[in-house]
């Protein structure tokens, strides 16, 4: 598995950078959530703010956290695989499972 940070600088690298978190911001808003990012953000900014929103939806709204995973479409399987860890090691990992798929999807949408 790679590191968000990787993810992000691969989504600036293809030019898809403002794609991933306009994408993250329609999923997000998809599944009744507030958050929101911003997309002149620093790599390093943008993933502390997608990893603080996950542990506040983890600690206190777990149903909404399952729902944007759902919007999201990331894979249970991948969930279900990931290690005991305590809860901010559980949020990093899921963090780049979202980057991962969100990505992915950005990537299939701008395809030439």
């Amino acid at each position: 598995m790679t590191n968000g940070t990787q993810v992000l600088e691969a989504a600036r690298e293809q030019k898809l950078y403002a794609f991933l978190v306009s994408q993250l911001n329609k999923d997000f808003k998809r599944a009744g959530l507030d958050s929101t990012f911003d997309q002149v953000s620093s790599s390093e900014k943008f993933l502390r703010d997608l990893e603080a929103a996950l542990y506040e939806l983890v600690l206190s709204d777990f149903e909404n956290y399952l729902t944007l995973l759902y919007a999201i479409d990331v894979s249970e399987a991948k969930i279900k695989a990931l290690p005991d860890s305590e809860v901010h090691e559980f949020v990093q990992r899921v963090s780049v499972l979202i980057l991962e798929r969100e990505f992915k999807k950005v990537q299939f949408k701008n395809r030439t």
